[in-house]
């Protein structure tokens, strides 16, 4: 058995609103259902797909292990103030790499790991304290628990399933593939943390065949898995994923700084009080935009957390435009900004329109700035590239945020065809109605399972994605 999960922007609490521990919880409950599921197989071997109502019989065997992939962008470095409070030269996208570089990774981690103490204390027990358990066997109930509570069979004994969990990277995350040993400490801490099997002293794998290991894993259950970034042109735009990307600066410099900036002009420039509740769930709820996809929905955000806000328009105008101009004006003097000319003309014009005109343009900058656009029809494309050139049954990718389950074509005589599963996300999902710029939020979480010869009686794959209202 082989479970995945991605996305799930654990940060170290200076920006948006992250998935409570609870949620990993209910995954702790999810994959103790999901090994003993997995351990009912066919009892014949011609049978491929076990089905009650055929007659088929089953049979109890506890799976002994299995594995989890943690398919990118789950300790969030990017989505930190740290940055923000340090100088360019430290910067991600700084190059070389100094001490201070280092030093802040080790601070964003020593504060994710702490902010997150509960979660991670909850993953480090599945893989060992034995926190998954499911019986050692079944026998066949009564004939009078059969005939007055309809149980077949009862469990006898426990067992402990062990569980080895794996950390791929994505595009906030990369930092742990940097192959530097100023690195392996800060990678040691979170191996430890989260009860890893990632080798220690060892860069996390972003490719699948960085790792024997996960390549293997995968090959075993037909499945093709990477985080996905590679397909996008913001995230990813280098050879290699040991870089920044103007994903970063478009994170650190404008959705970071906004929020920061107008806090500060509410407070120096209009005398307001930051520990005011007004200012506090104002500020609160412009952090959300950390939360958007695709992150051109920020402005129409922003337009309606300032209309539904408890204080003066005309002083939220003013304040936005501030900040909105001053982070464009550094978000276009980044090098990596800078190297694309036609970015860089875009958001020159975009500081231009909001210094001169005001918070209307906000609308503007959604129809103008066309960085991570929705993804959901060019992943599908992309997955079915992949198909094309490799022969496993599911491909499965995150990064973009939006869960799915798309079916590719077949191939050969596999009767289950090819399959594209994208894991989605476990943090709060803010979605923009079809009607207007309003917005309706929600917490997520989504895991794919996926199963080997005969184990959950020949069914190879499971997929489970739910919402929470806030």
């Amino acid at each position: 058995m082989l479970v995945i999960i991605s996305d799930l922007h654990l940060t170290d609490g200076s920006s948006g609103e992250i998935i409570s521990e609870a949620a990993f919880r209910l995954f702790r409950g999810r994959l103790s259902d999901m090994a003993y599921d997995a351990s009912w197989r066919c009892k014949g071997s011609h049978c491929t797909t076990c089905r009650e109502d055929a007659g088929c019989e089953k049979v109890y065997q506890p799976i002994e292990s299995f594995d989890i992939i943690l398919l990118g962008d789950i300790l969030d470095m990017i989505r930190s103030e740290q940055w923000n409070q340090a100088p360019d030269s430290v910067l991600p996208w700084s190059s070389p790499w100094q001490d201070e570089f280092f030093t802040t990774v080790n601070t964003i981690v020593d504060g994710i790991l702490q902010y997150n103490a509960g979660s991670f204390r909850i993953l480090e027990g599945i893989a060992h304290n034995g926190d998954i358990k499911i019986p050692a066997a079944m026998k066949q109930a009564s004939d009078t628990k059969k005939a007055t509570e309809k149980i077949v069979h009862e469990a006898v004994g426990e067992v402990n399933v062990k569980v080895n969990i794996h950390y791929m990277i994505g595009n906030h995350d990369w930092f742990f593939y940097i192959d530097d040993p100023r690195m392996d400490t800060i990678r040691n801490k979170v191996i430890r943390a989260l009860g890893l099997a990632n080798p220690l002293n060892t860069p996390f794998p972003y490719h699948r065949s960085d790792s024997v290991a996960i390549e293997t894993i995968q090959n075993n259950h037909s499945v093709f898995a990477e985080h996905g970034d590679e397909f996008d042109k913001t995230n990813y735009q280098t050879p290699h994923r040991d870089a920044s990307s103007v994903g970063d600066v478009v994170v650190i410099k404008l959705l970071n700084m906004i929020p920061a900036g107008i806090e500060q002009y509410l407070v120096e420039q209009a005398g307001l009080d930051r520990n005011s509740d007004k200012v506090k769930n104002f500020v609160r709820n412009l952090r959300e935009i950390d939360n958007l996809r695709p992150y051109t929905l920020a402005a129409s955000w922003i337009m309606q957390v300032a209309q539904t806000a408890d204080l003066d328009n005309d002083l939220l105008d003013k304040a936005t435009r501030h900040a909105l101009n001053i982070a464009l004006k550094n978000f276009v003097k980044s090098p990596l900004v800078a190297a694309s000319r036609k970015l860089k003309m875009q958001m020159t014009i975009a500081r231009w329109v909001v210094n001169a005109i005001g918070i209307g343009p906000l609308s503007w900058l959604v129809d103008h700035t066309q960085f991570g656009q929705d993804k959901m029809e060019s992943y599908r494309a992309y997955a079915l590239q992949l198909s094309a050139r490799h022969n496993y049954s599911f491909f499965v990718m995150g990064h973009t945020h939006y869960a799915e389950l798309v079916p590719l074509g077949s191939y050969n005589n596999n009767k289950n065809g090819k399959i594209y599963l994208n894991t989605g996300t476990w943090r709060t999902v803010h979605l923009r109605s079809i009607a207007d710029n309003s917005f309706i939020s929600h917490k997520t979480i989504t895991m794919a399972g996926f199963f080997k010869n005969d184990e959950r009686r020949g069914r190879p794959f499971e997929f489970w994605t739910g919402a929470l209202a806030l």
